[in-house]
């Protein structure tokens, strides 16, 4: 299994453990822009809302109170359902 973290919140223990995103699959950060700002680069409808891709990343970090989550539970078992679906 993954090493375990460690972390405080609001003064509460917390445990957590990196899981790399399914073969295939990565994450995105966005920012939203507000209505009538026109992206930086692209002018358009000033009333369309838009969102830009600030950031991207290949794991996430499962964080349980006071105890890393068990493997294989949780969002380690929700991470299966990609792969799985796309064999279906």
């Amino acid at each position: 299994p993954p090493p375990e973290l460690w972390a405080s919140f609001r003064g509460r223990r917390m445990g957590g453990r990196e899981l790399p995103l399914p073969p295939g699959y990565r994450g995105v950060v966005l920012r939203e822009g507000e209505p009538g700002e026109p992206p930086l680069d692209e002018p358009g409808d000033p009333q369309a809302g838009w969102v830009t891709v600030t950031g991207s990343f290949g794991a996430i970090t499962d964080w349980g109170a006071e105890a890393a989550p068990p493997p294989g539970r949780g969002l380690a078992r929700a991470l299966q359902w990609g792969p799985l679906a796309q064999a279906v």
